[in-house]
């Protein structure tokens, strides 16, 4: 299971994906009409217009139409940017794909001093109970788990069903799905976070080696920053990432990357779960 991290137009979501996505788990057909008004790109027209010629019966909720599946990845996940016509295409976004338990491990090594990453057994209980009840204030962990902050006015796993994990309870303050969104001013927040939180996670691994030292650790830092391209080779493992602490600082650095890029480009961030065909389809600790 993977799990999938890209910016995202906030301006495009708002104004056109997601009024959409709210009176499409009404009606499919006005909700697809609604997009056609406002979209410029011939490749997505094409798709949607197929949609309409085949016929649509009911809502978005349960549609398993693999034209829909190529459209709605469409308007998440590659760049869409407003001109004179309605809005059109730009590039596909850099994004960051891994292995969705590691990535969550990370997620939370960053912003939750409590987790105990360095004792694989209560880490794997700690991610446990942190995907049954997300905190909000770890915003990256829980987007990650698919909670949405703010809640949409609509069911977002209702729209988007990948394996159809779900919960919607906006009065409790509560959506939940495979795929998640946060927009721009949460991700300029993780962004000004981000140094003080890996120089955070550094010092909590440097007290953890004593009495060895790690000479790296400036350089891990460096790198994570993104200040310089490569990360060092360390002389010593840091005790919490294991024996493939390489492939975690490098995993580190490009989560930074990703969230420092969107902050950047002001941009929000979408995640998606993906399963690639796993017939189990509950979530393994």
């Amino acid at each position: 299971m993977e799990v999938v991290l890209r910016p995202v137009n906030d301006l495009f979501l708002k104004e056109v994906v997601f009024p959409a996505f709210k009176a499409g788990v009404v009606d499919a057909v006005p909700a697809v009409e609604f997009l056609l008004r406002h979209l410029e790109d011939e490749e997505t027209c094409i798709t949607l217009e197929m949609m309409l010629e085949r016929g649509i019966d009911g809502s978005f909720y349960g549609m398993t139409d693999e034209k829909w599946s190529k459209a709605v990845y469409r308007l998440l996940f590659i760049e869409w940017m407003k001109d004179s016509g309605g809005w059109v295409i730009g590039h596909e976004y850099e994004g960051y794909a891994g292995d969705w338990e590691d990535t969550l491990h990370l997620a939370l090594m960053l912003e939750d001093a409590n987790y105990p990453y360095a004792e694989p057994e209560k880490a794997r209980k700690f991610r446990q109970g942190f995907f049954e009840r997300p905190n909000e204030k770890r915003g990256l962990a829980s987007l990650v788990c698919g909670a949405w902050n703010p809640v949409p006015d609509f069911p977002p796993d209702q729209v988007l069903t990948l394996q159809g994990h779900g919960e919607y309870a906006p009065q409790q303050g509560i959506a939940r799905a495979d795929w998640a969104w946060r927009p721009l001013h949460g991700v300029n927040m993780w962004a000004a976070q981000l140094p003080n939180a890996l120089s955070r996670l550094l010092q909590r691994e440097g007290k953890r080696l004593k009495p060895v030292d790690a000479p790296e650790r400036h350089d891990v830092l460096e790198y994570w920053l993104g200040r310089v391209k490569e990360p060092p080779v360390l002389a010593v493992s840091f005790s919490g990432l294991g024996p493939q602490a390489n492939k975690w600082i490098r995993e580190i650095g490009q989560l930074a990357h990703v969230i420092r890029a969107a902050a950047a480009a002001e941009q929000g961030l979408t995640s998606v779960i993906s399963f690639h065909g796993s017939h189990d389809h509950s979530y393994e600790f």
